[in-house]
């Protein structure tokens, strides 16, 4: 072998490591770029994994502060109704005001509350939101019949749910009877004491609450409880207590107010004073538990047999003040009249007094503006001319005050 053979040979050998070695860095950086790229797509699915993680903390905890909100709007508007409880309810206004708390604890757009009629068969709106007022002025419902009637009947409180849960012949009943111009989702009866006194049907609740079911029954317990205290207050500041009958300061108010209509509109308001003659001298002679139960009996008859239109009250410890509304002298007259014949042949009034008293009555009748202007000159002149009549003997109707 020659030298350059040999040195053809080295060449080749110090090629091949050379291949060799650039072989074996160049397999090397490929695994290493291999690993960093799994290490990079391992990192990018972490990266994934916290983003995915934070967004849905960040929802719970936007839920969780919603959701804290609405507890806390709700408590505070529980809060207002719970304070009503603790104020001088009135009763006309009360009701306006449940349907504004109903409002913001449900965020209802259609609310109504009804009342019952004397017999309780039938329903009339009392007050409303979100309901023009033609319609809420045509809305009657009778016991059984619709949501609101069908919610009446049961005394439970019934959301769109429960009423989709009666039988066929339920559901039948309540869509050909349902009511119009409303769509309740909770329709929640108003009970104390087994009395039902009024039905509100809440719609249009574009978001019902997580815990409605208990937002109902405290909503129900609540405004139950201030509807029947508002009902007691208003007796109270109302009422006589031993006739039943309005006491003079309520009477006074209303007359007012319908004296003030009549001057409006030019309306004629009659009213009608009536006294007992020489009560007192029956008082002494036959003690104050027979004097009382003459004047409960008197009480009774008026509310009997005046107009439910009218207002009737004790005026004084005996005498009684009823205002005739739209009512001109002769037919005020003829109404003293039978009032008068009544009380005179009443059994259970004579009945009070020694064999040789018997009770008789004198009542004034006056006419606004026939016989004056004002309460205060209607009511003294009327006064003045029964106490001259009584000195005389009494027992008569007063058909001028002014003669």
């Amino acid at each position: 072998m020659n030298a350059l053979t040999f040195i053809g040979l080295g060449m080749a050998v110090v090629l091949f490591v050379i291949v060799m070695m650039l072989s074996a860095k160049a397999g090397a950086r490929e695994a290493m770029l291999r690993a960093a790229q799994s290490d990079l797509a391992r990192l990018r699915d972490e990266e994934s994994r916290l983003r995915a993680l934070t967004s849905s903390l960040k929802a719970s905890c936007g839920a969780m502060e919603k959701d804290q909100s609405e507890k806390t709007r709700s408590f505070m508007v529980l809060l207002e109704l719970a304070r009503t409880l603790g104020g001088n309810l009135d009763e006309d206004k009360l009701p306006s005001l449940l349907l504004r708390i109903a409002q913001q604890l449900f965020d209802a757009e259609e609310l109504v509350i009804f009342k019952p009629g004397e017999d309780g068969q039938e329903f009339t709106v009392f007050n409303a939101i979100g309901v023009d007022d033609k319609s809420a002025r045509s809305l009657t419902v009778k016991l059984g019949d619709g949501y609101v009637g069908h919610t009446a009947a049961k005394r439970l409180i019934m959301t769109r749910e429960d009423f989709q849960k009666e039988s066929n012949l339920v559901k039948q009943r309540l869509e050909t009877t349902k009511e119009t111009g409303i769509a309740p989702v909770y329709c929640i009866p108003l009970m104390q004491h087994n009395t039902l006194l009024g039905v509100v049907a809440v719609g249009k609740v574009p978001r019902r609450p997580r815990d409605e079911r208990d937002l109902l029954l405290i909503y129900q317990s609540l405004s139950s409880m201030a509807m029947d205290n508002a009902r007691l207050f208003q007796r109270l500041y109302t009422k006589d207590k031993l006739t039943g009958l309005f006491n003079k300061r309520y009477f006074e108010e209303r007359a007012q107010a319908e004296l003030s209509r009549a001057k409006r509109f030019g309306h004629k308001l009659s009213f009608a004073l009536l006294d007992i003659d020489n009560f007192r001298a029956f008082k002494e002679a036959n003690g104050s538990q027979a004097a009382d139960r003459v004047l409960g009996r008197l009480g009774a008859v008026l509310e009997e047999h005046v107009r439910k239109i009218d207002i009737s009250s004790r005026w004084e410890a005996d005498q009684f003040a009823v205002a005739l509304l739209e009512t001109e002298r002769p037919q005020a007259l003829q109404f003293a009249e039978k009032i008068k014949k009544i009380i005179d042949e009443d059994q259970s009034i004579h009945e009070q007094a020694f064999a040789a008293q018997r009770l008789t009555s004198s009542i004034a009748v006056f006419t606004f503006p026939d016989d004056g202007f004002s309460m205060h000159q209607l009511f003294e002149t009327a006064a003045k001319s029964l106490a001259a009549a009584q000195e005389q003997g009494g027992n008569v109707i007063i058909k001028d005050i002014t003669a």
